[in-house]
């Protein structure tokens, strides 16, 4: 077990965070993640190498300080709920329809979680507990560190966060700087696949009047028929407000089809080398790099000094004169 608000006093090995900062999804420009990186909390684990308890510093086989933690303690724990699949299935086990989790900070203050409670479908409490009582309240906390760390530089906030286990859903709501909010967490994704459905077959001046459409790029039932379109990379509805021929969900997606399309082309030949130096007009050696253009390093340095030549020859033409002395001027007086 291990208090995630403990985690937020070290640097993360996974996305490189600083101390009492949030997690991010990668090193460079990532978005904010919901839960802490499971590397994040080591220093509350016992390591599985070098036997270190939780609160020490690894160890090398003679006994010095390790320069980083060993690759096992930045795994969660056996008995270390970090999952979200491991925490509904908890939750599903207590029989519990939803989690709340009462939580404050900000304006200078820490956050604390008051109380971490389980309800049935019929709103009685299952389970209560405090900060730090357990494995499963802390897992149940832990979208309140991921969202707000340690509450630095927020105003004053009071909230309850919601897991709705029917839903597959975390929602946080509350006053934030004297401000009511609400947002949602996390949505479970589930991949959306619409019903098939036959097409009838049109004759006659409906059948003109719907090739019309087609060429135009509209339907009848344009308005409803957004709701059913589907993202071809994740699979997850189109939001509303795309345009028609809209076939990804979000930016993200649209770029990894690119890629994934840029992979599957076949690669393209080798620059076939030239068979005449540019500026000897000699045969080319054998051995060269491809994008080679002279033979010899000589006929490379020959060229490089006529076009400095040429260069100097046009600014002296268009009369600007540089500002350094010629090597055989003499210094006056």
């Amino acid at each position: 077990m291990s208090d995630r608000r403990l985690w937020l006093a070290e640097p993360c090995p996974t996305c490189g965070a600083r101390s009492e900062l949030r997690c991010r999804t990668s090193r460079y420009r990532g978005k904010p993640t919901r839960f802490l990186h499971a590397a994040r909390g080591w220093r509350q684990r016992s390591c599985p190498s070098c036997k270190a308890q939780a609160g020490e510093l690894c160890k090398t086989p003679t006994g010095r300080r390790a320069g980083q933690p060993h690759t096992a303690r930045l795994a969660p724990g056996r008995r270390e709920l970090f999952a979200d699949d491991r925490v509904w299935e908890e939750l599903e086990r207590w029989e519990a329809t939803a989690a709340l989790v009462r939580f404050s900070g900000g304006a200078g203050s820490q956050g604390s979680i008051a109380a971490v409670t389980l309800e049935d479908a019929q709103k009685s409490v299952l389970a209560r507990w405090g900060s730090g009582e357990g494995e499963l309240p802390e897992a149940l906390a832990a979208p309140v560190w991921g969202r707000y760390a340690l509450f630095r530089g927020h105003p004053r906030t009071t909230g309850l966060l919601v897991w709705d286990a029917q839903k597959r859903q975390v929602l946080v709501a509350g006053e934030r700087g004297g401000r009511n909010f609400e947002e949602l967490l996390f949505a479970s994704r589930q991949v959306y696949r619409p019903a098939v459905t036959p097409v009838p077959v049109i004759t006659g001046a409906a059948s003109r009047g719907s090739a019309a459409r087609a060429r135009r790029g509209t339907s009848p039932a344009a308005g409803a028929g957004e709701a059913s379109r589907s993202c071809e990379r994740c699979g997850d509805p189109l939001p509303a407000g795309l345009r028609p021929d809209a076939r990804y969900c979000s930016k993200r997606c649209r770029q990894a089809a690119s890629r994934a399309r840029l992979r599957d082309l076949p690669p393209s030949p080798p620059p076939s080398p030239p068979e005449t130096c540019s500026w000897c007009g000699g045969p080319m050696p054998s051995g060269l790099r491809v994008e080679a253009r002279f033979c010899s390093k000589r006929c490379r340095q020959a060229s490089s000094r006529h076009a400095l030549r040429l260069r100097r020859n046009s600014l002296r033409a268009s009369g600007v004169r540089g500002t350094s002395r010629p090597r055989d001027a003499k210094a006056p007086g």
